[in-house]
């Protein structure tokens, strides 16, 4: 799944591709870190509750995303930036895992190992790159390191947030319904 910054810079390139979609940028900005903060500030509520799925043992390959189940949310409303991000989110860290890192995240779970270190690695350059301002609730996740990622290349990475970010989320629902 990507860190907060990856998901940032999904938001901000989002919200530059639909600037008539997306009016309040902060709004969404807050909802696609949502899933992924809300159990980091309430220990009571977990990850499978705001992933709308099973969040298991990373390394047994055992987590879902129900997307369908979001969408039938009573709370959620897309027509508020916040449920855009947050779907946003949900979609990105299904994608990431299930499909476009795929060979990566095997290899990291055969190496009993995760991303966090890469992401501090790349951290950097996609701050730069998508002038991301780390909220300061967030900034201790976001860290920089010099060092070389073992599994994740930025240039992926990068293709991953522009793919994303193209992203036509009333399509998307249509598909998952």
């Amino acid at each position: 799944m990507p860190g907060f910054t990856i998901h940032i810079a999904i938001a901000k390139e989002y919200a530059k591709k639909h600037e008539k979609e997306i009016k309040n940028i902060d709004e969404f900005i807050e909802g696609t870190i949502a899933p992924d903060y809300i159990p980091i500030e309430n220990k009571n509520i977990s990850k499978s509750e705001t992933h709308y799925g099973i969040w298991g043992d990373w390394s047994k390959d055992n987590q879902e995303i129900h997307l369908e189940a979001f969408l039938k949310d009573e709370k959620v409303d897309l027509s508020r930036d916040y449920w855009k991000g947050y779907f946003i989110h949900l979609l990105a860290d299904d994608y990431f895992d299930r499909i476009y890192f795929r060979q990566e995240a095997k290899q990291a779970k055969e190496n009993q190992d995760t991303f966090h270190n890469d992401y501090d690695c790349l951290n950097a350059e996609i701050i730069k790159r998508y002038h991301v301002e780390p909220m300061e609730k967030i900034k201790k996740y976001m860290k920089k390191i010099e060092d070389k990622p073992k599994y994740l290349q930025l240039e992926k990475i990068i293709q991953f947030i522009e793919e994303i970010s193209n992203i036509n989320l009333e399509r998307q629902v249509e598909i998952i319904k």
